[in-house]
């Protein structure tokens, strides 16, 4: 598939991290965004909490397997959290928070898509 929502997603990246294997794609993809929710909702609280050490370890957490799997839109954001917080201050976070969470939202419905046309 390619098309606008195309950027949020590497495709070639997830079709890697599942050796091309559409059934284990689907299970990674349930996996990821059920972890993914529970991430972004404990780094939601960090963030409320003013805790860095959570928000730069969930953010890194997060960060790292959406890279792994392909969901890059929702990097760049989380990324800015993490350097935030090992930087020691949580400046703009709650605007960061909320643009992760719209990149994870575009990303969903990307993927929704994409899963929609590997229908036989």
């Amino acid at each position: 598939m390619r098309g606008a929502n195309n950027t949020a997603v590497d495709f070639d990246q997830l079709q890697a991290a599942c050796d091309g294997d559409a059934a284990l794609m689907r299970e990674l993809l349930d996996l990821y965004f059920q972890q993914g929710n529970e991430i972004m909702t404990a780094l939601g609280d960090a963030i409320e909490r003013h805790d860095i050490a959570q928000v730069d370890h969930l953010a890194h957490k997060l960060a790292g397997s959406s890279l792994a799997c392909g969901m890059t839109a929702v990097v760049a954001p989380l990324r800015q959290l993490e350097g935030g917080a090992k930087s020691g201050h949580l400046n703009g976070a709650p605007g960061l928070f909320a643009e992760a969470s719209a990149q994870m939202e575009r990303v969903r419905v990307c993927v929704r898509d994409y899963l929609a046309q590997l229908q036989p």
